[in-house]
């Protein structure tokens, strides 16, 4: 089945974190992968034990506007 990624290189996504799934990651977007995207956490992250970049499969991640991100993080 082929995956058509509906994000793009600098889009702001939100995914939950797989090690505790109720924690919520948002980040941007620097890689799109056949069956995953890598995505940037680190500008957005208070815990210093996730890693900074994080791989995401397809259909786990939610795209959101940037302008949602910028109210949370103020």
């Amino acid at each position: 089945m082929k995956h058509t990624a509906k994000v793009k290189i600098g889009d702001c996504v939100q995914f939950s974190y797989r090690k505790n799934p109720s924690l919520k990651l948002t980040g941007y977007v620097v890689r799109v992968l056949t069956n995953t995207i890598v995505v940037e956490v680190s500008d957005m992250m208070e815990e210093e034990l996730i890693d900074a970049r994080q791989v995401v499969k397809h259909g786990r991640y939610h795209k959101i506007a940037r302008k949602q991100v910028k109210s949370k993080v103020s």
